[in-house]
């Protein structure tokens, strides 16, 4: 899902892995770089063109509602170094894992407040589960 706790997806440039330089594609952006407010452009629009005209329950509606504010305040925020290096945001299309960590260790709980991203994603959940073995998530 892409809004998992668990998801891990980033977009970076600069990366030195077996004796070769690596640039990550985030292909998991939900939005369009305006409705983010994005300084630069995605270089991936896969999933904005996947989910176009899809048609979301209130509940998914709300956690992609939730995630957008959560995309813009990141957009909006000037991160110190320190952040901007260790989560590698040198790139417009940072991935969902960056966005969250980067807004944490920012801790401006003032402007950025996960409770109502973390309320719509609950009230998801709390939808889906009953429906894991019905939806074919996990066998019967």
């Amino acid at each position: 899902m892409l809004f998992n706790g668990s998801n891990l997806t980033a977009g970076a440039d600069g990366l030195h892995w077996n004796d070769r330089d690596w640039s990550l594609v985030n292909h998991f952006i939900p939005f369009t770089e305006g409705e983010v407010g994005a300084k630069g452009k995605f270089e991936s629009d896969f999933m904005v063109r996947h989910m176009a005209g899809m048609v979301f329950s209130a509940e998914a509606q709300g956690v992609l509602d939730e995630g957008r504010k959560l995309w813009m305040r990141f957009h909006a925020t000037s991160f110190p170094r320190k952040i901007r290096d260790e989560y590698k945001l040198g790139r417009a299309d940072a991935g969902w894992y960056q966005i969250r960590r980067a807004l944490e260790a920012y801790g401006d709980t003032e402007l950025t407040d996960f409770d109502p991203f973390k309320a719509a994603y609950n009230a998801l959940t709390a939808k889906l589960r009953p429906m894991v073995y019905e939806l074919g998530f996990l066998p019967d």
